[in-house]
């Protein structure tokens, strides 16, 4: 194994690669990051009144798993884990889901919606992506995550379809323009008599 340079590995090339693989599955996570107040008790018995300093904290959900989530203050390691929702965070930006939400599928139930949802399910992404060991918590979840993942990759075959009928649309298009130009150009030529 080389480092990017050429040469032998270093300890943090090592590392990066370990944490690589250790946090692998974060993309299935749901993770938020906010503020919140925490009383100084030294502050407070200073002050004699309740004095609070604001510290960010990120809860991070597991999708299917109503009883696992964790709830601590930021580290340097989660704010690397989940870069993406830290920075919407400090730029005071939405860290909602992105997917489609269980109630746009046409295939879910108000009532199996609501049980997903109780669970941390928010998506058919999360749906589909949910682990075995989680899955088997919910009556009938092999055949339904088995149509989220059908229902995802038609969507997929669909929107390279939809990108196919638009770059045929340009070419068209362009088509069109070439002979209206190719037109314009006989048009202008002087006309050739032959004697």
């Amino acid at each position: 194994m080389q480092n990017s340079m050429g040469g032998l590995p270093t300890y943090d090339d090592m590392a990066t690669t370990a944490n690589q693989a250790r946090y692998a599955m974060d993309s299935k996570l749901y993770a938020t990051f906010y503020v919140r107040p925490i009383m100084n008790n030294f502050q407070s018995a200073e002050q004699g009144r309740p004095i609070y300093d604001e510290l960010e904290y990120v809860r991070i959900i597991v999708p299917g798993d109503s009883k696992t989530t964790v709830d601590c203050p930021v580290t340097d390691e989660f704010r690397m884990r989940f870069e993406k929702q830290y920075d919407k965070f400090k730029k005071n930006l939405s860290q909602a889901i992105t997917g489609t939400p269980l109630e746009m599928w046409p295939q879910m139930t108000v009532g199996l919606c609501a049980e997903l949802k109780g669970m941390n399910v928010q998506t058919v992404e999360q749906l589909a992506e949910m682990s075995d060991g989680i899955a088997q918590r919910i009556m009938g979840s092999h055949d339904l995550r088995r149509r989220a993942q059908a229902f995802l990759d038609a969507a997929k075959g669909e929107a390279e379809n939809n990108k196919l009928t638009t770059e045929l649309e340009k070419r068209d298009d362009q088509i069109k323009a070439l002979q209206a130009q190719m037109e314009q150009l006989v048009k202008s030529l002087p006309k050739v008599t032959t004697k």
